[in-house]
């Protein structure tokens, strides 16, 4: 469907949710599970939700295998940034620590959800992508593509004047958590602008599996059929997403 038609017949909001759902599906290839779009109640949660990471802190230290996961210390994670500038303007070099797995999580995901260069999205695939997750500049790529014709732009080429997709982090959970592997949910705002128009601004939950690969995290590819975190979608800061388990990032 062409972007006038969308604009023609759907509420604004409505119209973001489902450019956020294009992003879910397609610019990370399933690595975004679900937004406001596809909602559920928060008592039907496939997977219920847990404490945050525990050891966040403490440089130079991995995950335990079997810890369970505790309360974090010290207020909200600090997000570190990555030692090296990769292609693409994507920071790799992250610490093998809970706190860097999160880290690179943010990092990756506020690069994936805040570009509309479908050649710079290729880059970024190669760099933050897991050695066994073969094709992922190619994925991401074609995400972002997929990302323009939902936005009424065109697939390739400039940029029109006025137009961008902005991803911010805000909160995090930690599953899973294994000395090698860790899945990290992030709570985000997902902003659509478009030339004349006000920013609009949904809120989804932004999962990413991260693999300790070649002394860096690097994020998998998605499996099919994985956990469902969708009603784990909560507006930041609320009653609802303290009860979740999300707690907050300082970046």
């Amino acid at each position: 469907m062409s972007g006038p038609f969308l604009q023609r017949r759907r509420p604004w909001r409505l119209y973001v949710l489902l450019v956020a759902a294009g992003l879910v599906v397609a610019v990370a290839a399933g690595l975004v599970t679900e937004t406001a779009l596809a909602r559920r109640q928060h008592e039907t949660l496939a997977v219920p939700p847990v404490a945050p990471l525990t050891g966040s802190g403490a440089a130079g230290t991995s995950p335990a295998a079997g810890t369970s996961p505790q309360p974090q210390d010290g207020g909200p994670l600090q997000v570190l940034p990555g030692t090296t500038l990769a292609p693409g303007g994507v920071r790799t070099g992250f610490p093998h620590t809970l706190q860097g797995a999160v880290s690179a999580a943010v990092q990756d995901w506020s690069q994936i959800g805040s570009d509309l260069s479908p050649t710079r999205a290729a880059l970024i695939g190669t760099a933050i992508a897991d050695p066994s997750w073969h094709h992922a500049g190619a994925a991401l790529a074609a995400g972002v593509q997929a990302t323009r014709r939902g936005l009424g732009l065109p697939a390739s080429g400039p940029v029109p004047a006025g137009a961008s997709v902005t991803f911010t982090a805000v909160d995090y959970q930690g599953r899973d958590i294994a000395p090698g592997e860790v899945t990290v949910l992030l709570l985000a705002y997902y902003t659509v602008t478009l030339p004349g128009q006000q920013p609009q601004t949904t809120v989804a939950v932004y999962p990413a599996v991260m693999h300790w690969a070649r002394g860096d995290w690097k994020i998998l590819a998605p499996a099919a059929g994985g956990p469902d975190y969708s009603g784990l979608d909560a507006q930041p800061g609320s009653a609802q997403a303290a009860a979740d388990g999300w707690q907050p990032l300082d970046q």
